[in-house]
């Protein structure tokens, strides 16, 4: 295959996955990793994709976030094997903040069944799983209600949770990840929700399904060394692999 054909080619899987890894093309078109690097750099110049560490996103990855009850239908066995081993890691007793989420929502359907925790949230869709749960105290922090996600938002919430609360544990997700500029969201309101939890909180664990790997977002959450423990439904990359061990972050993959 000439090298245009190549091109062409990681162009059109770039426009229909929305994300590409030099690894898994490097295999697809049997040429080193070097090859398919100085692809990718050919392409970001043509302005058809935006190269991160260990592979590629589309340039045009900005479309607009769907609704949460349009999300949670995306990969819906894959963020329920993540929300069921997620919820596996909490213990009675504790407390723990979950984020507005398709994921954390997922694992809150699966802790209805523990006893004495207590859930800070700022998402609607949570507060209403849980409250009939007689032994799971549910706090929600309030502020301003964003109609797309269902969730609470703003100065007042960012102040409510930095000034009164701290948890045991941080679960949450976020639009995408890439080794290169890590956690990224795609809301500057949800993004400052994420970054006061997470600094109220002794660990953080972030649900990653397969579609947020190599996702590019605006606003950055933060960096993959603030995160302890990643769990995601992807066949990850030796290149991800070897980085999140060398950030001392935990891997566990599901299926």
């Amino acid at each position: 295959m000439l090298a245009v054909e190549r091109r062409n080619k990681i162009e059109q899987i770039i426009n229909q996955e929305g994300s590409v890894l030099v690894v898994e093309l490097s295999k697809l078109f049997d040429v080193t990793t070097e090859t398919i690097r100085a692809d990718l750099e050919k392409l970001e110049k043509q302005g058809i994709l935006v190269r991160t560490y260990g592979g590629a996103t589309r340039a045009d990855n900005s479309e607009p976030e769907l609704a949460i009850t349009e999300r949670d239908t995306v990969n819906y066995e894959g963020k329920q094997s993540i929300g069921r081993y997620a919820a596996g890691l909490i213990r009675d007793g504790e407390t723990i903040f979950l984020d507005a989420s398709t994921s954390a929502w997922h694992l809150a359907r699966n802790i209805k069944d523990k006893r004495g925790i207590t859930v800070i949230t700022n998402a609607e869709k949570i507060v209403s799983e849980l409250a009939g749960c007689e032994h799971i105290h549910v706090v929600c922090v309030g502020g301003q209600l964003t109609e797309r996600n269902m969730s609470y938002v703003g100065r007042v919430a960012e102040k409510t949770i930095r000034e009164n609360y701290y948890a045991n544990k941080f679960f949450f997700s976020c639009r995408g990840v890439t080794l290169e500029r890590g956690l990224a969201d795609s809301s500057e309101g949800e993004a400052e929700i994420k970054k006061a939890m997470l600094s109220c909180s002794e660990a953080v664990i972030f649900l990653c399904d397969k579609n947020k790997i190599g996702r590019l977002g605006v606003p950055r959450v933060g960096a993959l060394n603030e995160i302890d423990c990643f769990i995601t439904d992807a066949a990850l990359s030796e290149e991800w692999t070897d980085e999140l061990a060398r950030q001392d972050v935990k891997v566990v993959i599901v299926e």
